[in-house]
């Protein structure tokens, strides 16, 4: 695969996503007050429907990469699922509680610089509104499927074509870089792209898809605890002053904190590069990469 293939296909997936997305946003309108005082129809926020427009785009650009690039090949094989060394998973959790810190706190001050007008009390107000059977669905797209399904088409049907055909950091950036853009707002890019290039590193290190999608959902479900507690405060003081609430501002958690995680998720990465040259497990698994 080329460099050029890999954007048109993360454009094309990206764009089919928006497209469903934007289809059942005109189907789900709730009546809300504009400036004037007049009612207007506003787009109500739909986890689970936006998560199946995903799911939709990114399974059906999976399937063309399939034909494209290995129509005869083990799908499973094709996407890295595999056995590696098994000191990559305890890594993985490791990275994902040590970038959540430095990452939250850029995105905070970019934000703060620059702000995007997105607001995260939208998402903590359907937590709060949702029942225990609809929360736990919510946490399983926040923490499985949703880590899941990117992991499958960024480090997956995106990583081992282009491994083929390019040098390993080459892939780690691009594919940062790509599944950065394709969360749309600039103000996520570099935050994202930070994030995105850890997940390149143990995937490439490792030859195993399985740690990405790890660390993936260990992130995920850092983020998805501080909405229920954002939650829980809400639904404490009433439903009708949870719109209100926030999620914890990341940017006031105390400097040495921030550099403290930092670091540890450098030695972390470092660690996982070193694993993979010297764990016999995953110098097997890259080598299944490059076959």
């Amino acid at each position: 695969m080329s460099i050029p293939g890999a954007i048109g296909w993360t454009v094309g997936v990206t764009a089919l996503f928006l497209f469903l997305l934007g289809l059942i946003s005109s189907f789900r309108m709730e009546p809300a007050l504009d400036g004037a005082g007049s009612f207007r129809a506003a787009p109500k926020l739909d986890v689970i429907g936006s998560f199946a427009c995903q799911a939709a785009a990114y399974l059906l650009g999976l399937f063309g990469v399939l034909q494209v690039h290995a129509p005869r090949a083990s799908i499973r094989q094709f996407l890295g699922v595999r056995g590696t060394h098994v000191a990559f998973y305890p890594l993985a959790i490791a990275l994902g509680f040590a970038l959540e810190g430095p990452i939250a706190a850029l995105y905070t001050a970019i934000e703060g610089r620059w702000p995007s007008g997105i607001d995260d009390a939208e998402l903590v107000r359907v937590f709060v509104d949702a029942s225990a059977p609809e929360r736990a669905a919510l946490g399983l797209i926040f923490i499985v499927l949703g880590p899941a399904l990117e992991e499958v088409f960024f480090r997956g049907a995106l990583v081992r074509p282009l491994r083929w055909t390019h040098r390993a950091p080459l892939v780690i950036a691009i594919t940062a870089a790509l599944f950065a853009v394709a969360h749309v707002g600039w103000q996520k890019f570099l935050p994202i792209g930070i994030f995105g290039a850890a997940l390149g590193v143990l995937r490439i290190a490792s030859g195993s898809l399985l740690p990405s999608i790890l660390l993936h959902g260990t992130y995920n479900a850092i983020q998805c605890f501080s909405l229920l507690s954002a939650a829980g405060a809400g639904a404490a003081d009433g439903a009708p002053s949870a719109a209100g609430a926030a999620l914890p501002d990341a940017a006031g958690s105390p400097v040495w904190l921030v550099a403290v995680s930092s670091a540890s998720a450098l030695v972390l990465t470092a660690l996982a590069c070193v694993l993979g040259r010297r764990a016999e497990g995953a110098a097997r698994a890259r080598e299944k990469d490059l076959s």
